[in-house]
C-alpha cells in the first residue's frame, strides 16, 4: 500500500510537471494577435513568424517570373529586431503588401540576401520608421500606402484581400491609390540608405521626416504625398524618370524638420519631391556630383551645433568636438 501510494504520488508529481511545461511552451509560442510579422494566409500558409530575427522565404510566397510576392496580416518590428527577406538569385522585384488594417511600426532592421532585388513595402493603413530603423539591401527600396501596386501589363497588386489580385511577371508601374485620404507615413530619427545608384521611394499620404534622413548616393530619392484617389506612375525601365502625379486632385503635405535628403555622387543623383505643400525646417537636400563627404560634413556640423551631438549617425565616425 505504501509503495502504491508513493507511487501514485510520483505520478501525480509528473503528470503536473509535464502540464506545467506544456504550458510554458505555449505560452512561449507566437499567436497572430502578439507577433510582430503575421502571414494572412491569401499567398501561402497562415500563421505568426518566429522573431526576433525573422526570416521571410519565398516558400511563405509566391514566385512569378522575376517577381516574389508576398503577403503579411500586420508587419512590425521592433529595436534589435529584423526582417529578411530570401529567395533564388532570380528574384528582381519582392513585392510585400500587409492588409490587416494596422500601420506597421518598423524600429528594426529590413534586410534582403537576394542579390540586387528592389523591395516594395505596401501598408494603406499607415508606416512608421522609428529612430533605429534601418535598410540592409542591395537593390531599391519602395514604401508606400497605396491600396495596390500595377503592373506594367495592368495587373493590379492589391493590399486588400478581398479585391482580385492577378500575380503577373511584369514590374511595378505605378502605386495606386483609392480612398480620399490616403494614410501618412512618418520617419522619427532613422536613416533609410540604399546602396549607390539605387533609389528609395517614399510614396503615400501627409509624410513626415523628423530628425531623419534618406541616402541613395549617386541614385534617385522619391517623396511623393497625395491627398485624393490617383496613381503615382514611374517608368520601370528608366528609374530617373519623373514621377506622374497628374490623377490625382490634390497633393499632400511633406514636413522634413532637422532631415537630410543626398543623393550626391559620381555625375550626380537625382531627388524628386512631389506634394501640395512643403514645410522645410533646418534640413538638407542634396544631389552634388562631389560624392558624399560634403553631406556627411555638414550633417555633423549641422547636429553638433544644435545640441552637443544628440545624433550621432552610424557613417559619422569622429563624433563632436
Amino acid at each position: 500500500m505504501v509503495v502504491r501510494h508513493y507511487a501514485r504520488a510520483v505520478l501525480l508529481s509528473l503528470r503536473r510537471l509535464l502540464c506545467f511545461r506544456v504550458l510554458l511552451l505555449l505560452s512561449s509560442l507566437p499567436t497572430i494577435s502578439q507577433a510582430q510579422i503575421t502571414l494572412d494566409g491569401s499567398l501561402g500558409p497562415r500563421g505568426a513568424l518566429w522573431g526576433p530575427n525573422y526570416t521571410i522565404s519565398d516558400k511563405v510566397g509566391q514566385i512569378r517570373g522575376p517577381n516574389l510576392f508576398h503577403s503579411f496580416g500586420q508587419f512590425n518590428l521592433s529595436k534589435g529586431e529584423s526582417a529578411t527577406f530570401t529567395g533564388p538569385n532570380t528574384i528582381t522585384n519582392i513585392l510585400s503588401r500587409v492588409t490587416g488594417g494596422s500601420p506597421s511600426s518598423i524600429d528594426g532592421t529590413i534586410r534582403s540576401q537576394i542579390p540586387r532585388a528592389n523591395l516594395y513595402l505596401l501598408n494603406p493603413s499607415g508606416v512608421m520608421f522609428g529612430p533605429n530603423a534601418s535598410l540592409d539591401v542591395s537593390g531599391s527600396f519602395h514604401v508606400s500606402t497605396a491600396d495596390y501596386l500595377r503592373l506594367a501589363d495592368g495587373a493590379t497588386f492589391s493590399a486588400h484581400p478581398a479585391v482580385p489580385t492577378v500575380l503577373s511577371v511584369a514590374p511595378p508601374a505605378a502605386f495606386g491609390f483609392l480612398g480620399p485620404t490616403p494614410a501618412p507615413i512618418s520617419i522619427q530619427g532613422s536613416a533609410l540608405q540604399v546602396p549607390a545608384g539605387q533609389t528609395v521611394s517614399v510614396i503615400g499620404g501627409d509624410i513626415e521626416i523628423v530628425s531623419g534622413a534618406l541616402v541613395a548616393s549617386g541614385g534617385r530619392i522619391n517623396l511623393a504625398s497625395v491627398a485624393t484617389a490617383g496613381e503615382v506612375g514611374m517608368n520601370p525601365a528608366e528609374p530617373m524618370a519623373s514621377l506622374q502625379v497628374e490623377t490625382f486632385a490634390r497633393l499632400g503635405r511633406i514636413a522634413l524638420v532637422d532631415a537630410f535628403l543626398d543623393a550626391s555622387g559620381t555625375g550626380g543623383g537625382t531627388i524628386a519631391i512631389r506634394g501640395g505643400r512643403l514645410l522645410v525646417d533646418q534640413s538638407f537636400i542634396f544631389a552634388d556630383t562631389q560624392g558624399g563627404y560634403r553631406w556627411r560634413q555638414d550633417w555633423h556640423r549641422h547636429q553638433c551645433g544644435r545640441g552637443g551631438g544628440h545624433y550621432e549617425w552610424e557613417w559619422d565616425h569622429n563624433g563632436c568636438s
